[in-house]
């Protein structure tokens, strides 16, 4: 896939998503990361067609996503949206926006089915008394909590969250963690996420995808995206994650250099600028060539010059601190 948007106040296309190749297995949990302006909700957004790419297709079972209606396509897509405010007709919203016929008793019922009532009243303490009540605004937290309950209400085969456990306060992150993935197991449901706090990519994801400046420079199941060999964007997020636990010890990995602009993206690597292992790599290539995406083991690749000696060089950058 590539993505170009308009910058308007230079009137210009700035390369969002760079070729973006990647098969998503259906019934997973991928985790989109890296830094703002990478292109990870602007993927989402592609998927959801709020844009359209430049080049390149979206397939759904091998049936390109412009070539459905768009009620089709949303009928197995839901979205985490947090801009819900009213409780009663939101949780059934995408149940009858695919079954138009339904009776309310037949939306109930799905709703049950998809155990959207128990989800939320186990997140929200006021949900029994607010149920029947028209008219009732949420807190921020409680709107997200709905727009999670929501997404899953219609049966949807995909689901696309933005930080969908973001605005909830830490005490109850794992509790909604915890029904996310309860209810993302039953009805198998693809799940796509955004998230800037590993430890929830950790827990909730099966495969990782880290992107920076419109490419995707690594991408493998959880357990390799954590461990060695990185790409050493990876390395270095990893090394930002906050960890309390004294048993635990983390590199301080500090970046340098400028942070680019998709605007002015720097030559060859997109990540050049600021990698600490750019003169191992070979820093002419780096600065003159886009890597290629380099297969390691079992469907983990990165998009990096570094040779597969030095790739075997790197240390855990989180592991437990000896007795």
């Amino acid at each position: 896939i590539e993505f170009k948007a308009v910058d308007f106040s230079y009137t210009e296309k700035a390369v969002v998503l760079d070729k973006l190749d990647l098969d998503i297995a259906a019934g997973s949990k991928v985790a989109f990361v890296g830094r703002s302006g990478a292109g990870k909700s602007s993927l989402l957004n592609l998927l959801l067609r709020f844009y359209e790419p430049q080049a390149g297709k979206l397939l759904i079972d091998g049936v390109d996503i412009q070539d459905v209606t768009l009620k089709s396509l949303r009928q197995n897509i839901g979205m985490v949206s947090q801009d819900t405010v009213l409780l009663n007709d939101t949780i059934a919203e995408n149940i009858r926006y695919g079954r138009i016929d339904a009776s309310d008793a037949e939306v109930q019922e799905a709703a049950q089915k998809a155990h959207v009532h128990e989800f939320v009243s186990q997140m929200s303490d006021g949900y029994k008394t607010m149920v029947g009540e028209q008219g009732v605004l949420l807190s921020g937290g409680q709107k997200q909590r709905v727009g999670i309950a929501r997404a899953f209400a219609g049966d949807a085969r995909i689901v696309v969250a933005d930080e969908p456990v973001s605005a909830l306060d830490v005490s109850v992150q794992a509790a909604v963690t915890d029904l996310l993935m309860e209810i993302q197991r039953e009805h198998k449901t693809t799940l796509l996420f955004i998230s800037h706090d590993l430890s929830i990519v950790r827990y909730l994801s099966d495969r990782v995808m880290v992107m920076y400046l419109g490419h995707v420079v690594e991408m493998g199941s959880t357990d390799q995206v954590f461990s060695p060999p990185y790409h050493p964007y990876t390395e270095a997020l990893l090394s930002a994650v906050p960890i309390a636990d004294t048993k635990i010890k983390k590199k301080h990995i500090v970046l340098e250099g400028d942070i680019p602009s998709a605007m002015n993206p720097p030559s060859g690597c997109p990540f050049q600028t600021r990698c600490n292992w750019k003169d191992k790599a070979g820093k002419s290539l780096c600065e003159s060539e886009v890597p290629p995406v380099r297969m390691l083991a079992d469907g983990h690749q990165v998009k990096c010059h570094l040779s597969d000696a030095d790739l075997a060089e790197m240390t855990p950058v989180i592991e437990l601190a000896a007795e």
